[in-house]
C-alpha cells in the first residue's frame, strides 16, 4: 500500500487517467539494475526515482572526474575522486527517501552478473561503450530479464528496448553486429551535455511506461540532436541477426 506521504508526494502523477494508484504500486514494486552512472545514469535515476520506483541498484567502477561535471549532474566539484555510484545514491536518496538504493562499486562483468541479475524486473543500460553493452545485452537474453539500453554522442541519442522477459526477441547485437569501442565515444568524439538530460529522461519514461503496461515488440529510437528529430523503428519477431523496420 501507498503511505500518506506517498499519496502526497506523487499526487501529480496520481491524478493522470491512465495512471492512478495501482500503477504507482507497480513502479513501488519493481526493482532495476542500472548499470553506468554517468550522463545517462544521472538522469534515468532521477527520473526513477522521484517517481517512486520500489528498489533501484547503481553499478559503476568508475570515479567522478572534472571533465564529468559538464552532463553528469548529480556530482559536484568536490566529489571528484570519489565513486560515481556511491555519490550518485547518497543524493538520490536525499531526492526521495522511499526508494531502497544499493550500490555495486565495481563495473558490471560476467563474473559478479549472476549476483546482481539475480530478483531483478529490468536492467538499464547507461555504459559508454560497445563491448558492456554488448555483455550486458548478451547476460540479459540469457537470463530473460528485459533491457533498456541507451546511448549518446555529439549530437545524436539511442534508445533501445529488447524484452527479452516476453518472448525470443531481437537483441543488442542484432541491430549493431560489427560495433567495436574503435567506432568512437564521448571520450573521443565528445557530447552536447543537454543530450544526455534528453536520453536518460526518455529512457527512465520509457521503463515507467513499460512497467505500467509492457510492450513485448523490441523497438528502436534515434533522436538527432540537429533539426531535433526522432525516428522510430520497430524490430521484426525473429532472434538473430536481424534488420529494422520504421514504424508507421
Amino acid at each position: 500500500m501507498l503511505s500518506d506521504l506517498e499519496f502526497i508526494r506523487y499526487s501529480r502523477q496520481l491524478m493522470l487517467p491512465d495512471f492512478g494508484e495501482a500503477a504507482q504500486l507497480k513502479l513501488k514494486q519493481t526493482k532495476v539494475l542500472l548499470i553506468g552512472c554517468g550522463g545517462l545514469g544521472n538522469a534515468a535515476s532521477q527520473y526513477l526515482v522521484s517517481s517512486g520506483i520500489g528498489q533501484l541498484t547503481l553499478v559503476d567502477g568508475d570515479k567522478v572526474e572534472l571533465s564529468n561535471l559538464q552532463r553528469q549532474l548529480l556530482f559536484r566539484d568536490n566529489d571528484r575522486g570519489f565513486n560515481k555510484a556511491k555519490i550518485a545514491a547518497r543524493q538520490l536518496r536525499q531526492l526521495n527517501p522511499h526508494v531502497q538504493i544499493a550500490t555495486i562499486e565495481q563495473h558490471f562483468s560476467a563474473a559478479n552478473a549472476e549476483a546482481l541479475l539475480e530478483n531483478t524486473d529490468w536492467v538499464l543500460d547507461c555504459t559508454d561503450n560497445f563491448k558492456s553493452r554488448k555483455l550486458i545485452n548478451q547476460l540479459c537474453q540469457h537470463h530473460q530479464i528485459s533491457l533498456l539500453s541507451a546511448a549518446a554522442i555529439a549530437q545524436q541519442g539511442q534508445l533501445m528496448l529488447w524484452p527479452f522477459a516476453h518472448n525470443q526477441s531481437p537483441c543488442y547485437n542484432c541491430l549493431f553486429p560489427d560495433l567495436t569501442d574503435q567506432s568512437g565515444n564521448c571520450s573521443s568524439l565528445g557530447v552536447l551535455a543537454p543530450l544526455l538530460g534528453i536520453i536518460g529522461s526518455m529512457q527512465a519514461m520509457l521503463l515507467i511506461q513499460q512497467i505500467i503496461q509492457p510492450d513485448t515488440q523490441a523497438k528502436f529510437w534515434q533522436f538527432e540532436g540537429i533539426g531535433f528529430r526522432l525516428s522510430a523503428y520497430d524490430m521484426p519477431a525473429q532472434s538473430c541477426r536481424c534488420g529494422v523496420k520504421k514504424s508507421a
